[in-house]
């Protein structure tokens, strides 16, 4: 078992008790670090996510993300956001936040309730990649089914974009196979990425998690990075999930801190 450093790509920052998960999402810089803060982790995100029509909170959100991370000495990874509903506005916050610094954007299709095959999507899509940030989708959607063909085109259409598209497509993650295929493409550039954040732990010590592992290992280990989803999973329990999928020592490095180091230049 790799018992290296770990880099957890996938964590949420609640400013507030409107924008938490529910009364065990603990609110505030120390409650993100209280929970994700384990002896072996070298780096977490602190995520937000923006409403619609309200650019007050949007910049307040991202000005908080951006200055507690800062506090950190590099510990914590700001990840900004904005509504893509929001067109100009949203497009202006994406250009500020890169000025400050920002080098990751998440954006939530079933929780800010957009289509990721909207032109404002594919927009701020290209315009994040021009910046040199990454995008942080939430990847499953069990409302939408073609989403998945809709990543796909996504990442075609901006190519020079990198993607992160969490959670590997839950539990329909054998679709990310399609990803292989592309793979064989010279024209393809391996832009998308997947964290394991959730859907780890949900296959981790079931029926599921050899088939899980495999299509790990064919979309390609290097392509996919390690989450905790807190606060949705506590991270000593998706750490620990994490390590009964049955992966390699070497596979493990990869997946729990060489990918993200690389992606994130960390």
């Amino acid at each position: 078992m790799y018992d290296g450093p770990v880099i957890d790509i996938h964590a949420h920052l609640a400013l507030d008790r409107e924008r938490s998960v529910g009364d065990h999402h603990t609110l505030g810089l120390d409650g993100l670090l209280a929970a994700v803060r384990q002896p072996r982790v070298k780096h977490a995100t602190a995520i937000v996510m923006a409403p619609r029509d309200d650019m007050e909170t949007t910049r307040s959100q991202n000005d908080a993300v951006l200055e507690l991370a800062a506090s950190t000495d590099g510990f914590l990874i700001p990840v900004v956001s904005v509504h893509p509903a929001d067109r100009e506005l949203a497009s202006a916050e994406l250009h500020r936040v890169a000025q400050l610094g920002a080098r990751m954007l998440k954006l939530h299709p079933n929780t800010q309730e957009f289509d990721v095959g909207d032109e404002e999507v594919t927009n701020l899509v290209r315009r994040a990649g021009e910046y040199g940030i990454i995008t942080l989708f939430d990847g499953y959607s069990p409302f939408d089914p073609a989403q998945p063909g809709k990543f796909i085109r996504l990442a075609m259409t901006c190519p020079e974009s990198k993607l992160i598209l969490a959670h590997m497509n839950g539990p329909d993650f054998v679709q990310t196979l399609v990803y292989e295929i592309l793979g064989r493409y010279p024209w393809y550039g391996h832009n998308v990425h997947f964290d394991l954040s959730a859907t780890g732990p949900m296959m981790a010590g079931g029926p599921y998690a050899e088939h899980f592992r495999w299509v790990i290992r064919k979309v390609g280990v290097r392509q996919v990075l390690y989450g905790s989803d807190w606060p949705f999973d506590d991270p000593a329990f998706a750490l620990s999930a994490f390590h009964s999928l049955g992966f390699t020592d070497e596979e493990e490095k990869a997946l729990l801190h060489d990918n993200a180091a690389a992606l994130l230049n960390l």
